[in-house]
């Protein structure tokens, strides 16, 4: 149980380095100096349509990048069915879902306050990547009050 817990507080609260992840990000130990935002993806990268859909349209276009990497830590939990993920990495994608998505929804987009005391569900409706960054501005305004 402590394992466990331990894996979904470096998930959750350590930075990430960069947006552009294959599978799930890099973490680091500086966890409390980071004062930005967390975005959570949740991903089946190949299996799942609206998932790559979305890294494609949205993750990998240089406005969401620059948005991101100025507020935000982005975390890509996969959950492929085909390639094989290292054991830690599956069980701190586990420890992700247990809390943030537990019915196992995919894509999952979940945006938490730079302080982790609130989380909001983002749904993607197919927008342009622009107007998804202007969304993730609004929800954070709201998010962080």
């Amino acid at each position: 149980m402590i394992s466990l817990v331990f894996v979904f507080l470096i998930n959750i609260l350590l930075p990430v380095q960069s947006v552009k992840v294959k599978k799930t990000a890099p973490v680091s130990a500086d966890i409390k100096l980071s004062a930005k935002n967390k975005f959570i993806v949740f991903s089946g990268s190949d299996w799942c349509k609206g998932c790559i859909q979305f890294r494609k349209k949205v993750l990998n276009d240089p406005s969401f990048e620059t948005f991101a990497k100025e507020n935000l830590e982005v975390v890509v939990a996969d959950f492929p069915q085909r390639a094989k993920l290292a054991k830690e990495i599956v069980e701190q994608n586990e420890a992700l879902a247990e809390k943030y998505n537990p019915k196992g929804v995919f894509p999952n987009l979940v945006l938490i306050s730079d302080d982790g005391a609130h989380f909001e569900i983002i749904t993607y409706k197919n927008q342009t990547p622009q107007e998804f960054v202007n969304e993730l501005k609004n929800r954070l305004q709201h998010l962080n009050g």
